[in-house]
């Protein structure tokens, strides 16, 4: 009732008398269903009609805003519009009034929500209204009950809009546009009258007669208003004079169903009307409409907005995909089990293939659907109906198949490879969908060999297309044909056209996320959107169409600028970055909030509690202390801000932080999970203020063996915030100037520990890993990129992550012992062999080798390859990264779903493990301290949290966001190595093109291949395919060596080789930025060794050099 201000109205005014009043009447509504069983039952439903609901509601702002510790947050109040004078006013004396049906609100509510602003045409969606501001669709829109509660239905997403536009636009100073919502459904005067003796007819004419009936109820309304205003504005006529009084109000019915618009026009008395048709109103489509006002007003730019659900006609229509079969089959076909529903996954880099999970018994598979006929117009997201191809036409398993040799294996990525560019090199392998979701991809068939199932999508049970998607458009002027082209430039060639009004064109648009297809845009300003990224909303797909169509939202900016690129991985990796709503703030302490103890809470804050962070951090999770106790052991705490102290389960606070699960950091930027006011300040372990902690208290032995551990909730206060550098100085400091340094003493005592701890990690198989990250360094105003530098690593760090991880153990332990089955835990599962097969194979070609075994033997192994290489550290380091990559990432997971042996978390060596240190940044950790909250008896577990099948979705959900946010801010840092390395030509201070070490990590030596090799660059973190493009493919000089990853190049004449790169070796390289058409990429290119290297190349590097020496 929340979301229908008109009926809150009406109920209120029900519930202020017992009786009926004269004014309220009912229409009952009787139906038989004929059940499974031959029962024929009978429901009735009684309807409540009123006589005095007028003209609809308005949400007017209530004069005194309620004071909240977010601001002023003004209260919207329902005004029932009573009179026609009154409702003439709400449209400012004439213009347009429409009234929308479901369709409208289901696929324009880009229109609907567009405003114009008078000094330009730029425009924005919702948001508050402005004194310049002017809504150009129509003076006032009418929403009725029936059109909402079936865009409910149909999709939340969608109706969410409307009630955001319907508040948003009831704010702010002068109404420039109205939405009223009319109660259709409980209004006397616009009741379908239909027949009451058809309930012998079938189920599915039943569910048309329904629809036709909302229909129908949807036109009375919209003939309510054109009868009401005609009578009213014929009497003004005839007793005014002033064409002031005498400014006619259009009603206009806007519907994309030719056949609601066609019957409108039957159903209206015609003679009593002097509208230029007769008519008391006007039907429309959408595009009919918006044509009009673009001709009244061609800087409107509405028609690209405009929903499409057909492509024009054409001389020859070709079906490009088999018709989805229609609802009553589908639903028996569900029945039956002939089909399965699910939702469709694209796979990560293609459209046209992916996997639809559906329920085995307990189990859930992964079923493959490749190939664009097969998965037939789904989007990722869409959920779907799809049928299972015969066992024989499953795909072998791949774990039974053996690997390829290095030759093999090589030509298989010889394609892939073709179109790679350098960027930052990943961290961790892809996680499969067993890692993720628990899905299995897999299924035995009658010999017991396992097979991954396969389908194909026969129907489309509901339409999931996300809100926008952003992109830029590809221009035929540019495209080609040819062999060698770019495929966006021929599927370009192919469908942008020009149509026949004169006005609008077919372009195609290609979002950044390569999971959507390419779509088709009809649009009035071509020329102008080239260049710029947009966003674009998804509209239909019909078989007939090779890509889906859809329709231009609004532009980002120009692409390639650092503001509009953000925004861009923003929107493809879907990170949330609204602002917080204001429901969500209304859940914060009040102004006056002060942070005292209070019942159940442990007072710690005698003892020296101080964390260690990097400079600069703001939002402190964790702090730390050591003291010595009178039994010669030590007391030490890992202190962890209480979140979930302000944030309530179940509150909508809670529900968001759920919703974006953890805090995505980017290079210029945060984005937090909770509002600032917790991250950054009441959650904040900041120094020398009171704060609420949930503390993990061990007392141990100097020796680092645990003796005792007690949880409790408490208030601390820190004695100092430390920088990494600030502990470790004190780490450094001399014994003898600590004795009365209590900041020192716990500091050295932690590090004491911590040494010990790691020692035991190590010895039971712990991996030591490391990744290619760097930081930059950002100027103060511009926030461009001025210096790239390594991180730089002190015992500090180790300190504190031995703790964190020491504490994540232990908690780990304590709710699996109360909540077996319902804690939210941390796994990583063992690498597959396969994984490791290329790195085995390279390492050889080094006198190394690496045992997988189990992680002790593989972290022996890896020492063992660090001694070897003692001569090059970075390549000890560079071998810890390339393990690492050969690795799933860790995943969160519910302990009921996956057997004990499957909870161990092979990095840490740790049988189990969750998260409980970060509960500012990550909700997994909120979960988890809840759970330990009700395992120590100070609060209850929330119901949700005992659901297994809700747990299960949040850890999938968990898992997705954080994949995405490590994505995200590693996009970030692809975008600001591009403007470092574009130098001043995009404002990149301290960057333009650099000469660096690199090192080999892969060779290509397939036959008939382009010769080229991919390279790791320590100083950046790059990772490139340097090409020798200039060497021929089949040079007879150049020598390919696949069994030692080498390429070589001889003389001719004596066949000496002159030269060569093998996997390992130290390159040297020139890093530059390329800008092509509307996009720019990363080229590393080879200077040493100088005779496989291009001559241009090697010339500019010796021209710089020698300009670099005059200058010095």
């Amino acid at each position: 009732m929340e979301n229908h201000p008109h009926l809150v109205h009406i109920y209120r005014q029900l519930s202020t008398t017992n009786t009926m009043p004269d004014n309220l009447f009912t229409t009952p509504t009787r139906r038989f269903h004929l059940t499974r069983r031959g029962k024929i039952l009978q429901t009735t439903t009684e309807r409540y009609l009123r006589d005095d609901l007028g003209y609809g509601t308005l949400l007017l702002p209530s004069k005194k805003p309620n004071a909240t510790i977010a601001g002023d947050v003004t209260e919207l109040v329902p005004i029932t519009i009573d009179t026609v004078d009154m409702l003439c006013r709400v449209t400012n004396g004439g213009g347009t009034l429409v009234v929308v049906d479901t369709n409208v609100l289901l696929h324009h509510m880009d229109v609907l929500e567009y405003i114009r602003e008078r000094d330009g045409d730029n425009h924005h969606e919702g948001g508050d209204d402005d004194e310049e501001a002017i809504h150009s669709i129509a003076a006032a829109v009418v929403i009725p009950q029936t059109a909402l509660e079936e865009c409910r239905n149909r999709s939340l997403v969608m109706y969410r809009r409307v009630t955001d536009l319907i508040r948003s636009s009831s704010t702010g100073g002068k109404r420039k546009r109205s939405f009223i919502v009319f109660a259709d459904l409980h209004h006397v005067d616009t009741q379908h009258c239909g027949a009451d003796d058809e309930e012998s007819k079938k189920e599915e004419e039943e569910v048309r007669k329904i629809n036709d009936e909302n229909d129908a109820r949807i036109r009375k309304v919209a003939y309510y208003y054109g009868k009401a205003l005609y009578n009213y504005q014929r009497g003004r006529t005839y007793n005014s004079h002033s064409d002031e009084d005498n400014r006619n109000i259009e009603v206009v019915f806007l519907s994309d169903d030719a056949q609601s618009r066609q019957l409108a026009i039957q159903e209206q008395p015609q003679q009593h009307n002097n509208n230029k048709k007769g008519l008391y109103y006007t039907p429309r489509s959408m595009r009919e409409h918006v044509t009009l006002l673009q001709k009244q007003d061609p800087t409107l730019n509405l028609l690209d907005m405009v929903a499409q659900f057909h492509i024009p006609p054409a001389a020859q229509r070709i079906e490009y995909y088999p018709p989805h079969i229609d609802s009553a089959a589908l639903s028996l076909g569900l029945k039956t089990n002939r089909y399965h529903q699910g939702v469709f996954r694209s796979d990560r880099d293609s459209y046209s293939s992916g996997y639809v999970t559906v329920r085995r018994g307990q189990e859930r598979v992964a079923v493959l659907i490749r190939g664009g006929r097969n998965v037939n117009r789904a989007v990722d997201g869409d959920i779907v109906a799809i049928e299972l191809f015969a066992v024989e036409e499953w795909l072998a398993s791949a774990d039974g198949q053996q690997s390829p040799p290095p030759q093999q294996q090589q030509q298989q990525s010889a394609k892939a490879t073709k179109e790679e560019h350098a960027g930052i090199a990943p961290e961790t392998a892809e996680p499969t969908l067993k890692d993720m979701d628990n899905i299995n991809e897999e299924l035995p068939d009658e010999t017991g060999t396992l097979r991954r199932p396969t389908a194909k999508v026969v129907g489309i049970i509901r339409r999931n297309f996300h809100k926008n998607y952003c992109g830029s458009l590809v221009s035929v002027d540019h495209a080609t044909t040819s062999d060698d082209a770019h495929p966006h430039d021929i599927i370009a060639a192919k469908h942008e056209c020009e149509h026949a009004d004169g006005i609008t064109s077919t372009v195609v648009f290609f979002s950044i996320d390569s999971r959507i297809p390419p779509i088709l845009l009809r649009t009035t300003q071509r020329e102008r959107l080239l260049g710029m990224r947009i966003l674009v909303s998804m509209d239909s797909w019909p078989s007939d169409s090779e890509w889906p169509l859809g329709h231009y939202v609004k532009t980002l900016g120009m692409v390639g600028t650092k503001d509009t690129e953000t925004e861009v991985l923003l929107q493809e990796f879907r990170i949330p970055c609204e602002p917080f709503p204001a429901k969500v703030l209304a859940c914060l302490p009040p102004p006056d909030y002060k942070i005292e103890l209070e019942p159940g809470r442990v007072d710690l804050r005698h003892l020296p509690i101080l964390s260690i962070d990097p400079p600069g951090c703001k939002d402190i999770d964790d702090a730390l202390h050591c003291i010595e106790l009178d039994n010669g052991n030590w007391q030490v705490g890992v202190h962890i801000a209480d979140v979930t102290h302000y944030v309530e389960a179940g509150s909508a606070i809670d529900l968001e932080a759920a919703n974006r699960s953890t805090s995505t950091y980017l290079v210029n930027k945060r984005l937090d999970m909770l509002p600032s006011l917790l991250t950054t300040d009441l959650c904040s372990l900041k120094g020398n203020v009171d704060r609420f902690a949930f503390s993990v208290l061990w007392e141990v032995t100097p020796e680092a063996d645990i003796v005792d551990v007690e949880f409790k909730k408490s208030i601390i206060h820190s004695i100092a915030a430390l920088t990494y550098q600030q502990a470790q100085s004190l780490i450094d400091k001399p014994e003898k100037q600590c004795q009365n340094d209590i900041q020192a003493g716990a500091v050295k005592r932690l590090a004491s520990l911590a040494r010990k701890f790691r020692s035991r990690r190590i010895k039971a198989g712990a991996l030591t890993l490391a990744s290619p990250e760097v930081k930059f360094v950002l100027d103060s105003e511009s926030l461009n990129p001025t210096d790239v530098q390594a991180y730089t690593l002190y015992e500090a760090n180790a300190v504190v992550e031995e703790f964190m991880l020491l504490a994540n153990v232990t908690v780990a332990k304590k709710i699996l012992r109360h909540y077996p089955t319902l804690s939210i835990l941390r796994r990583h599962p063992a690498p597959n062999r396969s994984m490791f097969d290329s790195l085995i194979q390279k390492a050889k070609t080094r006198g190394i080798s690496i045992c997988i075994d189990d992680s002790k033997k593989l972290a022996d192994s890896l020492d063992a390859a660090g001694k070897s290489l003692a001569s090059d550290p970075y390549l000890d380091q560079l071998l810890r990264i390339l393990s690492t990559r050969c690795m799933s990432p860790a995943q969160y997971f519910c302990s009921g779903e996956y057997q004990a042996k499957d909870w161990h978390h092979y990095g840490l060596a740790a049988p189990v493990y969750t998260h409980f240190t970060s509960p500012i940044r990550r909700y997994a950790d909120v979960c988890v301290h809840r759970l330990l909250a009700a395992a120590i008896g100070v609060a209850p577990l929330p119901v949700f949290l005992s659901s297994k099948s809700y747990l299960h979705d949040l850890a999938a959900n968990m898992n997705r966001r954080h994949r995405a946010a490590q994505l995200a801010g590693r996009a970030s840092v692809q975008l600001h190595t591009l403007i470092f390395f574009s130098g001043e030509d995009d404002g990149g201070e301290g960057g333009g093109i650099k000469e660096e070490d690199a090192y080999v990590l892969d060779v290509e030596t397939a036959e008939n291949t382009e010769p080229s090799f991919t390279v790791m660059v320590p100083r950046y973190g790059i990772e490139g395919r340097v090409r020798l493009s200039h060497l021929a493919t089949e040079d007879p000089c150049l020598v390919r060596d696949p069994v030692n990853f080498r390429l070589s190049y001889k003389d001719e004449k004596s066949g000496k080789v002159l030269a060569s790169v093998a996997v390992f070796d130290k390159v040297r390289v020139k890093i530059w930025v390329k800008s092509s058409r509307d996009h720019r990429e990363l080229v590393v290119d080879l200077i040493e060794p100088v005779r496989l290297a291009k001559p241009d190349v090697v010339s500019a590097s010796k021209s710089k050099t020698k300009k670099q020496k005059t200058k010095k």
